[in-house]
């Protein structure tokens, strides 16, 4: 049998996913400003960079999605 997911609860889940993920961009944008300060970057600054932009960018896709399913929009 199939279980089903409350609206609120789904509601909920997509506000943590934009929140998330626009917060995540923030700190890659953050940390590329922190790198231009310091001047050479290490070599783990392009993973976290990859992590930041590439992990923000799904999550706030996902949410966004989940939002619009939500609202009955296509």
């Amino acid at each position: 049998m199939a279980r089903t997911v409350d609206r609120s609860i789904a509601r909920m889940v997509a506000f943590k996913r934009i929140f998330t993920g626009g917060l995540s961009i923030a700190c890659g944008f953050a940390l590329i400003i922190a790198l231009a300060f310091h001047g050479s970057p290490p070599p783990i600054a392009a993973l976290a960079l990859l992590i930041f932009f590439g992990g923000g960018a799904w999550t706030l896709r996902d949410g966004l999605r989940l939002r619009r399913e939500l609202l009955g929009r296509s």
